[in-house]
Order: C-alpha cells, then sequence, then structure tokens
C-alpha cells in the first residue's frame, strides 16, 4: 500500500512538471505568433529554417511553408549576407552574430532596413540558433534625415558669412565656433572654446555673462543691434549681435549670430554726410528760387505798368494819326503808321501772354473731377465765329473724367484746339480728332489730331519753349507761347506732354494727367 501511494506521488509530480511544460511551451507560442519583430529558429547543424513567426514571413512577402527547410542565403531577401556555412561558423565559435542594417529587398520590390541578430540556444537535449529581425526601415530613414539635416547645417555653419558661436546655456561657455568668426575676431578655435563670451577681450564692454544669460533664460532672445568691437590685431569693427535660445535634441543650447555690420555703418555716416549736404543745399536753391521768384514778380510788375503804358499811348497816337492827319498822308506814310500800330499790336499780345505765362507757375491748383466730355465740347463753343465759313469735319471721341485743375486744363484745350484750327487754315476740308489714346494703370493719355501743316519731326522738342515757332509768322501768326503754357500746366499736374508730326502731314499732340491715386 506503501508503495502504491509513492507511485501515485511521483505520477503527480511528473503531471505537474508536465503542465508547467506545457504552459510555459504555449506562453512562447504566443509570443512567438504574436512578435512584432520578425523571428526565425534554425538547426544548428544545417541552419536550415525549423520555424518562423508571421510578421517575418508577411514583412519578407513569403508564405510560412516557402521558407520552412530553407536556409537563410536561400532566401532572395537575404542574398547579399554572408553564406549560411561562415555564418553557422562563427555561431558555433561565439555563439553570436549581429547585422546592425541589413538592407533587404521583399519579394515585391520593396527596399527595407533590419538588424539581424543570432544566437545559439539551448532547446532541451538541442541547440538552435534563434533569429530576431527587426524592421528597422523608418529609423534609418529618420536617422538618414537626420543626418542629412546634420550635414546641411554643418556646412551651412562652416560656410555661413556670419559669424555664429554655439553656448551652453547654463554656463554660457562656448562649445563651438565657426571659421568666419574666429578670423573676423583674429584667433584660433581653440582659444575660444571653452570661454565666455565676456571672456574674449573683444566683447570687453559687453554686459556680463551673467546678466547677458539671466535675459536669455527670461526671454530666449538678446539683441544688440550696434557693437563695437575690437579684433585682436587691434582693428574697429562694428557687429550686430544677436543670441537666440533653441532646442538641440534633448537639451537646449544658444546660437549667438555675429554680424560685420562696419562697411554698413560706414555707409550710413556717408548718407548722412551727404542728406546733411543735400539739406544745406535744398535751402541754400530754396533761398535762390525765392529771390528768382521775386525778381520774377518785380518784372512782371514793371511789364505791367511800365511798358503797358508807353504801349498804350503809341498805339493810341498811332490811331489819332491816322485818323487826323490820314487824309494828308501819302500811301507809303500811312502804311508806315499801320506797321507801327500792327507791330505794337503784337507787342501788347506778347506782353499779355508772357503774363499769363508767369502767372500759371503762381496760381494754386484747384483739383476736382473734370468730366472732359463736358470740357471739350465747351471748349469747341469758343471757336464758332474762327472757324465760320470753313469746313472743319469734327470727330470726339468719348472721354473719361480726371482729377485736374478745371480752369487750367482748359487753357490747355483752349491752345491745342486753337493750334489744330490754326495749322488747318491751309486745307480745303479740315479734319481734326480729339480722342484718348494708350494710356496704363497710372494715366489717362488724350490727344489732339488734325491734317494741317504739320512738322519735322526732329524739331519735336523745341515746340514747347517759350518764343520757339517752326512756321514764319507770316505763314501762321502766334506768339510761340501757348505749347510752352501748355506744357507748364501739364508738368504741374505731374503728367507728360508730347507731339508727332510729319511736314504736310498734319500733327498729333498728346498729354497725360495721372489716375486718382
Amino acid at each position: 500500500m506503501k508503495t502504491s501511494h509513492k507511485s501515485e506521488q511521483g505520477e503527480g509530480r511528473e503531471t505537474q512538471t508536465e503542465r508547467a511544460l506545457r504552459a510555459s511551451e504555449v506562453s512562447y507560442r504566443r509570443l512567438f505568433e504574436a512578435a512584432k519583430d520578425g523571428i526565425l529558429i534554425l538547426d544548428v547543424g544545417t541552419g536550415r529554417i525549423n520555424d518562423v513567426n508571421p510578421f517575418l514571413y508577411k514583412l519578407l512577402g513569403f508564405t510560412r511553408k516557402e521558407m520552412m527547410g530553407k536556409t537563410v542565403g536561400e532566401l532572395s531577401p537575404f542574398k547579399d549576407i554572408e553564406s549560411n556555412k561562415i555564418m553557422l561558423e562563427r555561431l558555433q565559435k561565439g555563439g553570436y552574430v549581429r547585422y546592425d542594417n541589413l538592407p533587404l529587398e521583399t519579394r515585391e520590390g520593396n527596399h527595407i532596413a533590419v538588424e539581424f541578430v543570432s544566437n545559439v540556444y539551448e532547446a532541451g537535449d538541442k541547440n538552435l540558433i534563434q533569429c530576431n529581425i527587426r524592421d528597422i526601415t523608418e529609423r534609418k530613414h529618420r536617422e538618414d534625415a537626420l543626418h542629412a539635416s546634420e550635414t546641411s547645417y554643418r556646412r551651412l555653419f562652416e560656410a555661413a558669412k556670419d559669424g555664429i558661436l554655439i553656448l551652453d546655456v547654463e554656463s554660457g561657455r562656448i562649445t563651438d565656433v565657426n571659421p568666419y568668426l574666429f578670423k573676423l575676431l583674429g584667433f584660433p578655435r581653440d582659444e575660444m572654446l571653452g570661454k565666455t563670451v565676456g571672456e574674449l577681450s573683444p566683447f570687453k564692454d559687453i554686459e556680463s555673462n551673467k546678466v547677458m544669460l539671466e535675459r536669455l533664460k527670461k526671454d530666449g532672445y538678446v539683441r544688440y543691434e550696434h557693437l563695437p568691437l575690437e579684433t585682436r590685431a587691434g582693428r574697429h569693427i562694428d557687429v550686430e549681435f544677436v543670441c537666440n535660445v533653441y532646442e538641440a535634441g534633448d537639451h537646449n543650447v544658444i546660437q549667438c549670430n555675429v554680424r560685420d555690420i562696419t562697411q554698413r555703418k560706414l555707409a550710413e555716416e556717408e548718407i548722412r554726410r551727404f542728406n546733411a549736404r543735400l539739406e544745406e543745399c535744398v535751402i541754400e536753391r530754396t533761398a535762390q528760387l525765392e529771390a528768382a521768384n521775386a525778381e520774377l514778380e518785380a518784372f512782371s510788375y514793371s511789364v505791367s505798368h511800365d511798358l503797358r503804358s508807353p504801349l498804350h499811348c503809341l498805339m493810341g497816337a498811332a490811331e489819332l494819326l491816322q485818323q487826323g492827319t490820314g487824309s494828308s498822308l501819302s500811301e507809303t506814310d500811312l502804311e508806315h503808321v499801320k506797321t507801327i500800330s500792327r507791330s505794337a499790336g503784337k507787342m501788347r499780345n506778347l506782353i499779355e501772354d508772357l503774363l499769363g505765362f508767369a502767372h500759371i507757375g503762381k496760381t494754386a491748383m484747384q483739383k476736382t473731377d473734370v468730366d472732359l466730355d463736358a470740357l471739350v465740347w465747351g471748349t469747341l463753343d469758343e471757336f464758332k465765329e474762327d472757324t465760320k465759313g470753313r469746313k472743319i469735319v469734327w470727330k470726339i471721341d468719348p472721354l473719361p473724367t480726371v482729377l485736374a485743375d478745371r480752369a487750367l486744363l482748359r487753357m490747355v484745350l483752349v491752345n491745342l484746339i486753337s493750334n489744330a484750327v490754326k495749322f488747318t487754315s491751309i486745307r480745303a476740308e479740315a479734319r481734326i480728332e480729339i480722342g484718348c489714346g494708350r494710356g496704363s494703370a497710372t494715366e489717362t493719355v488724350m490727344f489732339i489730331r488734325d491734317n494741317g501743316a504739320g512738322f519735322d519731326q526732329q524739331y519735336a522738342g523745341k515746340l514747347f519753349g517759350v518764343f520757339q515757332r517752326l512756321h514764319a509768322q507770316d505763314e501762321f501768326a502766334g506768339t510761340g507761347i501757348g505749347l510752352a503754357n501748355v506744357q507748364r500746366i501739364i508738368k504741374r499736374h505731374g503728367g507728360r506732354v508730347w507731339a508727332e508730326g510729319v511736314v504736310d502731314g498734319g500733327a498729333t499732340f498728346y498729354f497725360s494727367i495721372p489716375k486718382k491715386g
């Protein structure tokens, strides 16, 4: 009975061991099947695959059946791995093989990178090889991107044309410095590393390192717009000094950018001196202009009062002479008196035009919205008497509204239309067109075109000068001031005026008015 009892107890202990083994195998199998790393189990003698977990055969694009019984080297993704024999020898000798970055190509042609680790381990009464294969493709991409970023940063750091200091955020000591800065300051790189900014002689006038660090920790930013430095060689320079705190991986650092603004400061100083001289010149020229205007006013007064009076006497005497003694004068003498009267009349017109020209420059402008259509048709009414009995074909295009001084713009139209009427008097049928030319987004262009006597285009520049005439007085009357008035008025509006013509082929006069800003 006792023997039987012991036998039952032995059978109970064996059953518990078997249960524990089965439970262990079930747990291992669950881990094996659910693992997010690939796992291969190889025979230690042949290197052939005894088992493979789902993650790996799905990762590589094979079925489990296709992988079972193969060596690692017989699978196409591992074609570039060292021969199965060499790997087995290394495992048998050292019990361990590792490839940190093994490039693979899956069955579908996807390129991946894996970490491949093989270990020999005991499994009951035999040894097996377990290969753990971790997909590090994404990590590798991140590492490659980080390396590329660091390489790019280093290239920029080394090649930058601004000085760059990298400081430890706690101590403020220099951990890196780029070539531009240590060459600018005249220090070897090694002499700068480990120092604080304040310990370097060029920065001796900067606030203490402690104060600067406190400002950086509080605000994350320190800037000196204009920091005078003295290099090791004794050269005085000006720099812009900017410090920022930024994250570098798992810690913070300070980057200081040091820009040499010496030449810029010299240029700014030169500009200041130039502006001062310019201001003096403006004051001087303004005084000269005021003096010239005063002289012009005095001249205008003299013309108005001193010249008009004797001219009126001359014209009056000539008229009385014709009326009182006209019958007793010879025909030649009478013609002389008439010549005196006509010349005095021309002189009077010239004086009036000169006074008008001077007055245009002094009159304050009153800009309003001017309807060019209404202004042109109103101006044409003034020419009905002058054009009576003539055959004139008028073509008036639709015209816009512009911002201008109405009275001054009317003077422009009167002068240009008067010219068109005058210089077409030689035509049996005159044609005069008023319209808008090709302007721009900033200006309105208007033209007055005629089929009259025209002019030689090479002399177009003379048209708008005072007393400049391209035709003889006996051909077409006038004082030669009308177009000068046109130019002066348009320039006061901020516009421009020009003309095109052909001898005996007509002329076109253009002027522009800036659009509302």
